[in-house]
């Protein structure tokens, strides 16, 4: 019985010990496979082997559906030296005169952009200043092989404002297409593609990731602006204007139109696209009318830095009123030059981009509640929207002066106008006093002074000779104030009149 016990107790110790043993080998086994296996789909690593899967992917379905576009004009300029005035001291566009390839004969006027195929029967987005003031149009496709024709492409709309264009086609077959993205949902960091010809590199794919949001193009005196601008590092150069940039899902989330590169031939690191969500508005416009038909009130504008915020009494912002012409619908309406316009139907406007997106987004007939700044008190102004004058419909010019050296703790001189000397500097004014001279670099010239501008008001007292000019500019730096604000009529370049406000910074 004790033999028995013996081997029944030997045999339940050699169970339970392989039962330990199998236990211990399969947790060896899945700590072996853990240790080895792939991390999880969120870490790094994966994203990078994604991305080196995907951008393949994005690149092999976007290509086929962006195209190049050739263009002839009869102007010795190409199309691309007829972009915005105020944008060119500081923004190279693409497609520049010299650039152009392919079959078509060189000769003055020829340039080369990019686009991409919105509808499967041939309407193609662009921009804007690749077309302008084209004779002849001309489409070449990627969509499939040895198809070498350039197809004659027929311009439908175009809308300088927003720098988007509308072509049409007949391919004599459906064609592949790329669908608009959120550009909204869009964040910093993201991953993204430009695809287009620069250099005359057709179908060339860049990548990179989205640096900012909502950035401004302006002239400056913010009479013209592109708001929501994508700023991209994704390499886009000459000849990308117009191609898309897409999203990791191959949307169109962007329309490459701009670089900054100031004394540069070619990118460095900062481009930028029109959002899609322009694109989504403007395009089915211009598809249905050929234009962008856009309420206007007929007002200069501009932005309120600190001291002008300060100054007016609009310490959240807002759009001052710089001018009212008087063949617009805000003349007589009761807005009144130096009003602040700090909201529009209720909602709040905080610089001028704001106020021209309210009003551009009306159309002419429309009446609009002003909420207005006047005298450090709120106001409420309705004006009812005319529609843009054709003459503006284009983006406008700024004039630029040489300044002439002088001397001066603010590097101005003051000059009573005369008829000989509005005639003779071609003055917007023949009596008072305007600025006759500034110093580069000067207080004056860093607030933006010139020779030849007006001054109407000084800290909004009117003036009408150079005592009362200095008087008022005297007594503030006796206050020992930071600032004086100047208010100046300048003819801009197509000779129109302008008033604009500048604060002029005093020296300490």
């Amino acid at each position: 019985m004790r033999v028995r016990e013996a081997h029944a107790h030997s045999h339940t110790l050699i169970v339970l010990l392989s039962l330990l043993v199998g236990m211990l080998a399969t947790l060896l086994a899945l700590y072996g496979y853990q240790a080895t296996a792939a991390p999880p789909e969120t870490g790094p690593t994966t994203d990078v082997v994604r991305l080196d899967k995907t951008f393949p992917q994005i690149a092999a379905t976007t290509k086929p559906a962006v195209v190049s576009i050739f263009t002839k004009s009869l102007s010795a300029e190409a199309p691309d030296g007829e972009v915005p005035p105020e944008l060119q001291p500081f923004f190279r566009r693409f497609g520049a005169p010299g650039e152009g390839g392919g079959p078509m004969e060189p000769m003055p006027g020829h340039a080369l952009g990019s686009g991409w195929i919105l509808s499967d029967d041939g309407y193609i987005v662009t921009n804007a200043h690749v077309v302008k003031d084209a004779t002849d149009i001309r489409v070449r496709l990627y969509d499939r092989e040895q198809d070498d024709r350039q197809y004659e492409a027929r311009l439908v709309g175009s809308d300088p404002r927003t720098e988007l264009a509308l072509l049409k086609i007949d391919a004599g077959r459906k064609l592949p297409t790329l669908a608009l993205g959120d550009s909204s949902g869009l964040k910093v960091g993201e991953w993204v593609m430009a695809v287009g010809s620069p250099f005359e590199l057709e179908q060339t794919v860049t990548v990179g990731v989205v640096s900012a949001k909502g950035r401004t193009i302006d002239s400056g005196d913010a009479r013209f602006r592109m708001g929501d601008i994508i700023q991209t590092d994704a390499s886009i150069n000459p000849g990308n204007s117009g191609g898309p940039l897409v999203d990791l899902d191959g949307r169109v989330i962007g329309v490459n139109v701009a670089i900054l590169a100031p004394g540069a031939p070619g990118n460095v690191g900062i481009g930028f696209a029109i959002p899609a969500g322009t694109v989504e508005q403007v395009i089915p416009r211009l598809k249905a009318e050929g234009k962008v038909v856009r309420g206007w009130l007929g007002v200069g504008i501009r932005d309120l830095d600190g001291n002008l915020r300060d100054a007016y009494g609009a310490p959240d912002g807002g759009a001052l009123i710089e001018s009212i012409r008087d063949d617009g619908p805000a003349k007589g309406s009761g807005l009144q030059e130096e009003d602040v316009v700090v909201a529009v139907d209720g909602q709040p406007v905080k610089d001028s981009w704001g106020l021209q997106q309210a009003v551009s987004n009306h159309r002419p007939g429309d009446e609009l509640k002003l909420d207005v700044v006047r005298n450090r008190k709120r106001e409420m102004v309705t004006v009812k929207l005319a529609e843009t004058p054709s003459s503006l419909a284009a983006a406008p010019g700024t004039s630029a002066q040489p300044a002439k050296p002088t001397s001066g703790p603010l590097g101005m001189t003051v000059a009573p106008i005369t008829p000989e000397v509005a005639s003779q500097e071609k003055l917007p004014a023949t009596e008072g006093v305007y600025i006759a001279e500034v110093t580069p670099g000067s207080p004056a010239a860093d607030s933006g002074l010139a020779p030849g501008d007006v001054v109407r008001k000084v800290n909004r007292t009117e003036v009408s000779k150079v005592e009362e000019v200095t008087r008022i500019v005297t007594a503030a730096r006796e206050n020992h104030d930071r600032y004086v604000v100047f208010r100046v009529e300048r003819r801009d370049e197509s000779g129109e009149k302008q008033t604009i406000t500048l604060d002029l910074e005093l020296p300490g």
